[in-house]
């Protein structure tokens, strides 16, 4: 976990857990203030949450603010508009300009605000505010109407829409300010920590690269070194983060023969040296072909890397059609990489697997691990 002593006396949760609670307050009308370390994919929740949300909905995509000059028809869509408020000054929050009719001095609603009068946006969507805690006292005091009130001056912010917040902690070394007590009160607040087995489901779900999957479930200390860099007080510029493991599998996606100093500026050297031996065994485990072909009879690894290698391998190819195949070889390991695989598998193709004679047989063997 990271810096969970931060918020020990908090409820913990996981980046994983993050779409659900984002829907539920958005479905409450309630801003939702999510506190962790960098890195751990608080924004990438969001875009989640906010993809799930247009599907409920009904909506064709989600929308980012760059997008709205080109939607012709933005009721279609479900709006994600990203806000730095770190790089906002209080007066982004509506430029006052006069009124000459009425003499009166009112404010400029900014582009990015979804207020009932405009036509241009969709009516659903995720207002995501973010870096809020090293936002200046000033800039985080003008948030306390929109937060709160869902308005901004005389503007009334789209019944469809919600607001999420997000911020780094006061132990993680950036830029970071005491939020007001105002704020905060009006806000509720969750605190994410780093899960091995949480960032394991998302990844699968997102399609990453099967060995930077299999490499982190043999060495899972290696998913997030922020704490250590931290405490360390590392003058390196790279360190392990969720984040920065995704960025190593488009690294990968985009040439398999990344050079390893493009993988250390992204993890660290420690993470790259490890990561980088362990793509060699990926490279030399036994032949997955094989293994189906002959699942009783091909060799079984003793090495425990070559082990979540080959699992982690299986699952990747796994099929309504040969799962009962791979069945037959994970049941000759140890149990903790059959229910690994078993749930892998399960999560890859979900009613395909789990419709075969094979998984209800496992269902019924290993029900109590599956759950």
């Amino acid at each position: 976990m990271t810096n969970a002593t931060a918020f020990s006396t908090q409820i913990q949760v996981t980046v994983g857990e993050l779409p659900q609670l984002i829907k539920d307050a958005a479905i409450a009308g309630r801003s939702l203030m999510i506190h962790g370390s960098p890195g751990l994919g608080k924004s990438a929740a969001c875009w989640d949450a906010a993809t799930g949300l247009a599907m409920s909905h009904g909506h064709r995509s989600v929308a980012m603010l760059s997008d709205i000059p080109k939607l012709t028809n933005p009721e279609e869509h479900f709006g994600l508009f990203d806000v730095r408020l770190s790089q906002c000054d209080p007066v982004d929050f509506g430029l006052p300009y006069a009124d000459v009719e009425t003499g009166i001095q009112r404010r400029l609603s900014p582009d990015w605000f979804p207020s009932t009068d405009r036509n241009d946006i969709p009516d659903h969507g995720i207002l995501l505010l973010e870096e809020v805690v090293s936002a200046t006292a000033a800039v985080q005091a003008a948030a306390f109407q929109v937060t709160f009130d869902k308005r901004n001056g005389d503007k009334e912010m789209k019944p469809g829409w919600s607001i999420v917040l997000t911020g780094n902690l006061m132990t993680d070394g950036g830029v970071v300010n005491k939020m007001p007590t105002p704020l905060a009160n009006r806000l509720i607040h969750v605190y994410v920590v780093s899960s091995n087995d949480g960032w394991t489901q998302w990844a699968i779900d997102h399609d990453i690269e099967p060995v930077l999957i299999a490499f982190l479930r043999f060495r899972p200390e290696l998913l997030n070194t922020f704490a250590k860099h931290v405490e360390k007080r590392s003058k390196d510029h790279a360190f392990a983060t969720e984040r920065s493991w995704h960025a190593v599998h488009d690294l990968i996606r985009a040439n398999a023969t990344v050079h390893p100093a493009l993988i250390a500026g992204a993890v660290g050297n420690g993470p790259a040296v490890e990561f980088n031996a362990f793509r060699e065994i990926w490279q030399s485990m036994p032949n997955i072909d094989g293994i189906l072909m002959d699942p009783s009879g091909a060799p079984v690894p003793e090495d425990t890397a070559v082990r979540y290698a080959v699992c982690t391998a299986l699952a990747a190819r796994a099929t309504g059609a040969n799962f009962d195949l791979i069945c037959q070889y994970i049941e000759r390991l140890p149990t903790t990489y059959t229910i690994m695989t078993i749930k892998d598998c399960a999560q890859r193709k979900k009613g395909e697997i789990t419709s075969t004679r094979a998984f209800i047989k496992c269902a019924s063997q290993y029900g109590e691990y599956l759950n």
